[in-house]
């Protein structure tokens, strides 16, 4: 049986030996590469994201058509989530040299969470909006947004201002106040304490965000906060065990792979807890 079997199989090899295959074709016109690269990528989705195939694809399709911004950027998102953070520059400093829009304002975007450079996150949002002649979006975040986080960070608290209350305004006259993200009044509030404003203000912004968020956790802390600061001490700490319920719900601010800006945890919540009992509250 097993020699009929080999006998078998050597006929289908000679049989399909004698037939013209063309399973690998070296010789590939200039004006095939482009539709040719871009199919190789398409099986990406096939392998893990900075597994060896799907290096291997991305390399291929790259030695294809290395005019490709895409291919770049693929090629940098693996390292991005691995924390190999120079190589993610070349890459994506590529990528955003080739096709702008969009992948130099999600190079903003990574500036910005990722690594905590602001000046940089400001400048690629800023260039890719003059290049656009638009305010953008990346990673489905607007620009006006994200540069009032970047100011945020950067502690300078009039330009976050500035450009929160641009972001808020806009978007609640275009789509409506509801469609506004409700972090951005989480740090207008913020921003607003910071650059000395008395504390109506801030209340006033965290309350929006209870408008549009009702759950959150960060808009109940730091309206405990404020209350604490004021001596409501009863107020406070009704405010704080909400900001606690919803914080267990995970109903607060944060990100994935990286820590958000003034990021809250339970050790906040004891501090103040501890306070508020000092006080009798």
């Amino acid at each position: 049986m097993r020699r009929l079997s080999i006998f078998c199989l050597s006929l289908m090899l000679l049989a399909s030996c004698s037939q013209p295959h063309q399973w690998y074709k070296k010789d590939i016109k200039e004006s095939e590469k482009a539709q040719l690269a871009e199919s190789v990528l398409n099986g990406v989705s096939y392998h893990y994201q900075g597994s060896v195939p799907e290096q291997f694809h991305i390399k291929e399709a790259l030695s294809l058509d290395s005019s490709n911004g895409d291919f770049w950027r693929e090629m940098g998102t693996a390292r991005v989530k691995r924390g190999l953070a120079d190589e993610m520059f070349y890459f994506y400093a590529k990528a955003a040299e080739l096709k702008p829009d969009p992948w130099m304002g999600f190079r903003g975007y990574l500036y910005l969470y990722f690594y905590r450079d602001y000046k940089r996150a400001i400048a690629d949002f800023d260039q890719m909006d003059s290049i656009t002649g638009t305010i953008n979006n990346s990673q489905a975040q607007d620009h006006d947004y994200m540069r009032g986080v970047a100011y945020y960070g950067a502690k300078n608290y009039p330009n976050a201002i500035k450009y929160l209350e641009k972001y808020i305004d806009r978007i609640s006259t275009e789509v409506g106040a509801e469609w506004v993200d409700a972090n951005a009044h989480l740090y207008l509030a913020l921003s607003l304490k910071e650059y000395g404003y008395n504390y109506q203000p801030t209340v006033e912004s965290l309350k929006r965000m209870l408008e549009v968020y009702p759950e959150s956790a960060d808009a109940h802390y730091h309206l405990a906060l404020i209350a604490y600061s004021n001596h409501q001490y009863p107020k406070s700490r009704e405010y704080l065990t909400k900001a606690i319920t919803n914080y267990d719900r995970g109903f607060y601010h944060n990100r994935p792979y990286v820590e958000v800006l003034d990021q809250l945890y339970p050790e906040d919540f004891e501090k103040l807890s501890d306070l508020l009992t000092l006080k009798g509250a």
